[in-house]
């Protein structure tokens, strides 16, 4: 049977069965998995009746469009550079009132003096021109004090959320905590940074916040590197708007992702996490993992996918975008996005594929029943 057809039967018997979330998974079409452009750190996002890519490309931060679900992309429109500086981690958000917005990790090259920073810009115009480069946050000079990986959330009230893994408020250890700044007039004006989760002795990193409407909860994703060996995926949430405070290791708002049987040992490297809602009854996780792997250093690791339930919680049936990635090449810094309510994009990083194919490349799946 052709994938497409399989597709079609399966996603047919998923919802005429009604199955729980623990009993579907993600099938990759082989045939869409392909490279896209030279770049690092992509994410999809939905724009109106399209979609956008962003991504750095060298020093500066990019955008690309397209028409037809991300089958293929416009020419790049740049967003942000600066003298010094390398753009980062792109992230975008179109708010409710149509506007974008573009966020970044500003990495100051090397022996510049220069801070590293979370700056964003935004675009009245659907992404054809882009405002001055606004500041949000700014942290130090040394790298071991750094701040990175914005992402952005609005809440139905209208109000923007930026969260960011934060280490310059522990210039004397190497603990990092994850950050939020908030805005309710449109990206205008900011709140001071708060602290929203924190480890103590261990490192809270590389955040995903997603809105639950049905319980009015925000969950976050996150990599944890002390609840259990290295790095593995773990989900902190709030139920008013943190002013419950932050989400410290012994809190039970801090929930590690994966059901126990599918869980990973302690040796195994599974973060960067990512983390969207799939139509109403699924939640996605992905990560960056050494699991099969022949090493479990990060340079080895390839893209993970589980599924969880519309609660962001038991999160199994590990699927994989690049099942043919070479032994020594590498899956990093990858995402996902929402198609339609039965079809995912992963958006990754991509190492070790061939002369000329290092760089973004983008896979399509769909919600079927697991075997």
């Amino acid at each position: 049977m052709k994938l497409g057809k399989f597709f079609a039967a399966a996603c047919v018997a998923v919802m005429t069965m009604g199955c729980a979330p623990k009993d579907v998974t993600i099938a990759w079409d082989d045939a869409s998995c392909h490279f896209v452009t030279y770049g690092v750190y992509a994410r999809v996002k939905k724009v109106d009746d399209r979609f956008a890519l962003v991504y750095n490309a060298g020093n500066p931060a990019v955008i690309r469009f397209s028409d037809d679900a991300c089958e293929s992309w416009g020419e790049p429109i740049e967003v942000a550079r600066a003298e010094g500086y390398g753009f980062t981690n792109s992230e975008l958000l179109q708010l409710q009132s149509g506007k974008l917005l573009y966020m970044w990790n500003a990495r100051p090259h090397r022996d510049t003096g220069l801070p590293f920073k979370i700056m964003f810009s935004t675009s009245v115009d659907g992404g054809k021109s882009w405002s001055e480069a606004r500041d949000l946050y700014v942290a130090h000079a040394e790298f071991q004090n750094g701040c990175w990986e914005p992402i952005a959330l609005q809440l139905p009230d209208g109000e923007v959320q930026i969260y960011f893994a934060n280490e310059a408020p522990y210039t004397e250890s190497s603990e990092q905590e994850i950050s939020l700044m908030r805005s309710m007039d449109d990206c205008e004006t900011w709140s001071p940074a708060e602290k929203v989760s924190f480890r103590a002795g261990s490192r809270d990193g590389m955040a995903v916040p997603i809105y639950l409407p049905h319980t009015k909860e925000i969950a976050v994703a996150i990599e944890d590197n002390g609840i259990r060996g290295r790095f593995k995926p773990v989900i902190v949430r709030t139920r008013d708007n943190w002013k419950d405070g932050f989400v410290s290791a012994v809190d039970s708002r801090r929930e590690e992702a994966l059901t126990p049987d599918c869980a990973v040992h302690d040796t195994i490297y599974a973060g960067a996490p990512y983390l969207i809602r799939l139509g109403e009854k699924h939640t996605l996780l992905s990560v960056q993992s050494t699991e099969g792997r022949k090493g479990h250093n990060e340079r080895f690791a390839n893209m993970q996918v589980y599924v969880g339930d519309k609660d962001a919680r038991n999160f199994r049936h590990r699927s994989t975008p690049m099942p043919n990635l070479t032994e020594d090449g590498s899956v990093l810094w990858s995402s996902l996005a929402q198609i339609d309510n039965e079809t995912v994009i992963a958006v990754m990083s991509v190492s070790g594929m061939g002369r000329g194919k290092s760089g973004i490349w983008t896979a399509k799946g769909k919600i079927v029943k697991a075997e």
